[in-house]
């Protein structure tokens, strides 16, 4: 009997025939020289502590609910194995101006989008502390979803001759997804820790999880992860710190 994933309640009939007639889902695989990317988990998307999102809402506009401190969790062991591992560990901190210019055209996409809570230097642009990067971690600032554009990140990767990106964070429609495709178009393999991800959308959550596992990237338990990282010699090739 298949395992039951988490987007099969969306999906109709005719969208799990064509997933077997297409042939879509085959496992990528890991490579041998993975980095570990930690993409927006902040204090605005998740909130100040675990609380439902409909409350969070009222102070961060962009929060995530209970889900995404349950990701935090997942994530911590992952960050934990890296480390001493020797394997590379980005972060991505998403932050904008206090005028919000350089938000662009994002700002009219949301009712609440001038709202300040994504100012740079601020603790709602911070990671949260369970995760807080080290000095020897690489911090990328970006104004996009995708952490490959108008970045250095591209540069970060051929630096440490990474073939692998374990994506974590979210939102799983949003940034993640953004960078797990430009990841992919770049021909790294791409691999998610499924219960590493959150979203504020649980039909985007799920859907967006389906689509990725199909086309883009391996969606996969965390423990499958944690037992790939466990194998891995340390790394001593290039110095992360």
């Amino acid at each position: 009997m298949t395992e039951k994933r988490i987007w099969d309640d969306f999906l109709t009939e005719r969208d799990k025939q064509v997933f077997q007639a297409a042939g879509y889902g085959k496992r990528g695989g890991f490579g041998t020289r993975p980095a570990l990317f930690i993409i927006d988990v902040q204090y605005n998307f998740c909130g100040d502590r675990p609380e439902d999102i409909l409350e969070g809402l009222k102070q961060y506009r962009t929060h995530c609910g209970r889900e995404a401190w349950e990701a935090v969790r997942h994530i911590e062991p992952l960050l934990h194995q890296a480390r001493e591992k020797n394997i590379p560990v980005f972060y991505t901190e998403s932050a904008r101006r206090p005028d919000m210019i350089d938000s662009g055209v994002q700002v009219g996409k949301s009712h609440r989008g001038g709202e300040r809570t994504s100012t740079e230097g601020t603790h709602a642009t911070q990671t949260v502390a369970p995760l807080a990067p080290r000095p020897q971690d690489i911090r990328i600032g970006k104004r996009k979803p995708s952490c490959f554009f108008g970045t250095i990140f591209m540069s970060h990767l051929n630096f440490f001759d990474v073939d692998t990106l374990i994506l974590t964070g979210g939102t799983t429609s949003g940034c993640l997804r953004a960078t797990a495709v430009d990841a992919y178009s770049f021909n790294f393999k791409v691999v998610i820790p499924e219960e590493t991800t959150f979203d504020r959308f649980q039909a985007s959550h799920a859907v967006n999880l389906f689509d990725l596992n199909s086309k883009y990237a391996d969606v996969i338990p965390t423990r499958e992860v944690e037992d790939y990282l466990a194998g891995l010699p340390v790394r001593a090739d290039v110095a992360v710190g």
